[in-house]
Parts: structure tokens; sequence; C-alpha cells
């Protein structure tokens, strides 16, 4: 790692406390996931446990945007780590109580999802006020690996917890992670300066997420990249969210092995996460290429295979292409946007990034419990193929941004 990314002390600072919030993430949905399953049994159930954790994001994600653009950042990632501290510690006392089943699980899936949908907005525009441009890709790389290594590390101590302590424990922990990042938040110097409050009208409301809209739609390369990102999201993470139904009905294994398939997720992102953190700008496009292709193809395959040890190889190198496509995408549109447009933009690429894997593992969730998992994903997955092919065609290096 060169070393001038070490002298982003606010960064370095940053990535303090989200080694802790990160494996509050991966607690919870391994979790959640698991508990929906045990309740129900049910592939649309677990797509629709995924579709109201991640889909507010499209629907509410620009609108935060928009406000990122106006208000301090670091307070408003303050108070959102505390309520998904509160939603996390207050789901597990009422799973503690027995007081919650389906449907209340959904509901707080549908609280938390609105809840990270704003912290989703604040993240992607707090990240450029702590790193030099010429470490932006470096820092979205190492975002990744963290992130990633939070999802191999997080479904190992969930399933600990759900085995010997039980679901409720498992939530609790999950939400006393994001303590430390508040506190490591409360600690970064960042440019307190003012930023334009709008007139606070609704109409002017909508024009400013109007014109991001604009924005994005006439800047040609952000347009196409936000449409791989959108492919990937959809027909390349949709897989992952149905893991906890696809390690019974497909290898008749239970928790352990679940958290073994989320695990190797999680490795297959920390390894694509260290080899962009070592490549110039300059190669991304060509392993975006690569990554988007091939994903489609790991599908297919994992729509032929019955050996649960494949499985494991396969999760990891789809999860492998997920990063690639997610840390390339976010890295040329950060580096080629301007800045007066980052909150609004980079809110329209967290939207299609996590509410595509949202609507992914709905699609998936329906297809495979009413057509069965060969049939599915070998379909999805030439479709996964043909639409990275059309989605990465013709794209040209960016110019920097202003």
């Amino acid at each position: 790692m060169p070393s001038s990314i070490l002298s982003e002390r606010n960064y370095l600072t940053y990535l303090g406390g989200s080694l802790f919030s990160t494996q509050g993430v991966w607690i919870q949905r391994m979790t959640l996931g698991w508990m929906m399953w045990d309740l129900t049994h049910s592939e649309t159930w677990l797509g629709l446990l995924a579709f109201l954790m991640f889909f507010p994001v499209v629907l509410v994600g620009p609108l935060f945007g928009v406000l990122v653009d106006r208000i301090n950042r670091r307070r408003a990632a303050v108070l959102i780590s505390l309520l998904l501290s509160a939603l996390a510690g207050t789901l597990a006392m009422l799973v503690k109580t027995g007081l919650v089943g389906p449907f209340g699980v959904l509901l707080f899936a549908l609280g938390i999802g609105m809840t990270n949908s704003a912290y989703q907005a604040v993240r992607l525009s707090l990240v450029p006020e702590l790193v030099s441009v010429p470490n932006m890709s470096r820092a979205v790389a190492i975002n990744a690996i963290l992130f990633n290594s939070a999802r191999f590390i997080g479904p190992m101590i969930a399933g600990v917890l759900i085995n010997l302590y039980g679901g409720a424990t498992a939530l609790a922990v999950s939400g006393a992670c994001y303590l430390p990042l508040t506190l490591v938040l409360l600690c970064l110097k960042l440019d307190e300066r003012a930023r334009s409050p709008g007139d606070g009208a609704p109409r002017r409301f909508l024009a400013d997420l109007l014109a991001g809209v604009r924005y994005a739609r006439s800047e040609v390369l952000i347009a196409r990249l936000l449409l791989v990102i959108c492919c990937s999201a959809v027909l390349g993470r949709g897989l992952l969210e149905i893991l906890p139904a696809a390690v019974d009905v497909l290898y008749g294994r239970g928790v352990e092995a679940l958290a073994m398939l989320t695990s190797a997720a999680g490795l297959g992102s920390i390894v694509a996460g260290l080899i962009l953190s070592v490549q110039p700008q300059a190669r991304l496009l060509p392993a975006l290429r690569w990554a988007a292709l091939s994903a489609g193809a790991v599908l297919i395959v994992f729509g032929l295979n019955t050996r649960f040890e494949v499985g494991l190889v396969l999760v990891m190198l789809l999860s492998f292409c997920a990063t690639i496509c997610g840390v390339a995408t976010q890295s040329l549109i950060q580096v080629s946007l301007d800045s007066a447009y980052r909150g609004r933009v980079m809110s329209l690429w967290g939207a299609l990034n996590v509410g595509g894997g949202a609507v992914g593992g709905l699609l998936f969730g329906l297809l495979t419990e009413h057509t069965g998992y060969d049939l599915s994903l070998v379909l999805l997955g030439l479709f996964s193929v043909l639409a990275a092919g059309y989605a990465t065609r013709g794209l040209a290096a960016p110019a920097p941004g202003r």
C-alpha cells in the first residue's frame, strides 16, 4: 500500500469506527435471514426480507442525497448510527420475549432499510471529504476490503452467537457494534462551513433532485457506469440474498454451512478489494468489463452444480465479480463528477447498488421457489451476460472531476 494513504489521518480514524459497524451489519444480515427462513421456510419470504431491507434506498436514497448536499454530514452520520443501534436493540428485545413473527421482522427490516438509505447517502458523500483525490480509488477499494472482511468474519460470529445464545443475542451484539462508529464520527476534523440550505420548499427540493438526475444522465460515462452497477446488483448479487434458502434446499445443510457460504462471499470480495487497491485507475475499466461478464457465467454454473464444496468456490467468485463492479464504478464516478452534485449522484449510485440487490433478491426468490434453482439460475445467468455486454460496451476513461 503506498504510504500516501497512511497520511490521511481523518480517513484512518473513520476506518477505525467502520471496523466495528461493518461487523454489526453482517451479523444483523445473517441473523435476520436465518430467522426468516427458520420461521417460514419460504424463498419468497426471504426475497421479501431482502427487498424491504435494501429497496428503500431506491425510493428515498436520492431524496437524502439532496439533503446531504445541504446539511452537516457528520452530525447526520452520528444521528443515523445511533438510530441503527436502537433499531437492532429493540428488535433483539422483542425476539427475546417472543413478541415478533415474520411480519414483525419485515417491519423492522423496512425501518432498517429506510435508516440505511440515509446513511448510504451520507457515507458516500462523507468519504471524499476524508481523503485526497489521488487516493480516492484506493480509499474506495480499502472500504470494500473492510466491508467484505466483515462479511467474512461477521457471519462466523453470528453463527456462533445463534447456536449458543440465540438470535436475540446476535441482534443485540449487532446493535452495539454501531456505538464505536458514533464516537469516531464525533472525533473527525471536517470543514464545518454551512452548506447551502435551499429554501426548503418542496418545489425547490424536487428541482434539486431532478437537476442531479439530469446531470448524471447528461454525462455519458456516469450514465453508463450507473447502468453497469444496476445490472451487477440485480443479476450478480441477487443469489447472495437467498443463500439461507439455497444452503438448505440445494445442500441440505444448516446455519454453519450458511456461515461458510457467506464467509466465502466475503473472502472473494476481500481478494477483489486487495487487487484493486494496488491497481492504477487506468486498469479499472478493463477489470469492470471482465467482472460484469464473468458474473453471469458463474450464475449458470451455480445453477448446474449440486456439490457444496463447488458452491463455496462459485459464491466466492460471484462476490469477487460483484465487488470489482462496485468498487470500479464508484471510483470512476467519484473522480469524474462535479463536486456540486456529489451527494445526489452518489445517492443514485447507492440506490442502484443496494436497491438492485433488493430487487435481485426478490426476483431470485420468486423464480427459484416456483421454477426451481437450475432453470432459474441458468436463464438469469444468460441474461446477465447479455446485459453486461451491452452495459460495458464503448466505455471510455473518465476526465477528472471539478
